[in-house]
C-alpha cells in the first residue's frame, strides 16, 4: 500500500470522526455528511452480504440441478411483494414459514442456553465439594443463593409476605447488581471505542499524516465561527428590515 493511499486513509478516518463528534455541538452539514456514508456503507455491506447468499444457497444449487432450493427461495421473494399491494397477501407464507422456522430454532437454542446450562451452571460447582476451596465454595453457595432468591421474587403463585418477601427482597438486590454489572460493562465497551477513535484522532495528527487531525479540526471550527458570524449579521439586518 503506497504511502499516498495511507495518507487519503488517514485523512478521510480523521475526518468521519470528528464530522461525527460535531454533533455534540449542534446539528450541521458536516455530521449529515458522516451520518448518510455510514448508513449507504452499511446497507451497501449488507447487499452484498445478501447477494452473495443468494449466489451460494440459490444460484449455485440450481447450475448443479438442484431444484428443491427453489421453494425457499420462492417463499423468501415473497417478502418483496408486501410493498405491491394487489399481491401482498403473498408474503403471509414467507412470514409464517419464517416465525415457524424462527421459533423452532429459537426456543430449543433459548431453553438451553437461559434455562438448562443456567441450572447445570448453578449444581456443577457442588459435586466436587472435598476438592473445593473455601472461596471457591463461598462463590458457589452465594450463587446459588442468588439464583434461588431471584427466582422466588418472580414466583408469584404465592403471596409475598413474610419469609417468601425477605427472601424476594433479597433476590431484587442481586437484580439490581447484576443490572449494575450489566450497564457498567455496557458503558465501559462503549468507552473503548471511542479511545479508540481518540487514539485514531492523535495517531493521524502526527506529521507523516499532514497533520490531519488538526487541520480538519480547524477547518471546521473556522466554519462554525463563519456561519455563526453570517447568520448573525443576517437575522440582525432582517430586524432592521422589518
Amino acid at each position: 500500500m503506497s504511502h499516498t493511499v495511507l495518507i487519503a486513509g488517514a485523512w478521510i478516518s480523521a475526518g468521519l470522526t470528528i464530522f461525527l463528534f460535531s454533533f455534540l455541538y449542534k446539528d450541521n452539514p458536516f455530521f449529515k455528511i458522516a451520518e448518510h456514508l455510514y448508513l449507504g456503507a452499511g446497507m451497501g455491506w449488507w447487499c452484498q452480504i445478501y447477494f452473495g447468499v443468494l449466489q451460494e444457497k440459490v444460484w449455485t444449487p440450481l447450475t448443479h440441478h438442484e431444484w428443491l432450493v427453489l421453494l425457499p427461495a420462492l417463499l423468501g421473494l415473497s417478502l418483496i411483494t408486501q410493498f405491491i399491494p394487489k399481491i401482498s397477501w403473498l408474503s403471509r407464507y414467507g412470514f409464517t414459514f419464517l416465525m415457524g422456522y424462527g421459533s423452532g430454532l429459537a426456543i430449543p437454542a433459548g431453553l438451553a442456553t437461559d434455562f438448562i446450562n443456567q441450572i447445570g451452571g448453578t449444581i456443577q460447582p457442588f459435586a466436587n465439594l472435598a476438592g473445593m476451596t473455601a472461596f471457591t465454595l463461598f462463590n458457589s453457595v452465594l450463587m446459588a443463593v442468588g439464583v434461588i432468591c431471584v427466582l422466588i421474587y418472580f414466583f408469584f403463585s404465592l403471596e409475598h409476605k413474610g419469609a417468601i418477601k425477605k427472601v424476594s427482597n433479597v433476590g431484587i438486590y442481586f437484580l439490581m447488581i447484576y443490572f449494575g454489572a450489566a450497564f457498567g460493562n455496557t458503558v465501559m465497551a462503549r468507552f473503548s471505542l471511542l479511545y479508540g477513535r481518540f487514539d485514531s484522532l492523535y495517531t493521524f495528527s502526527g506529521k507523516q499524516y499532514l497533520y490531519a487531525t488538526q487541520v480538519i479540526l480547524i477547518a471546521m471550527v473556522t466554519y462554525f465561527i463563519l456561519h455563526g458570524f453570517l447568520t448573525r449579521n443576517k437575522a440582525d439586518q432582517d430586524e432592521e428590515a422589518a
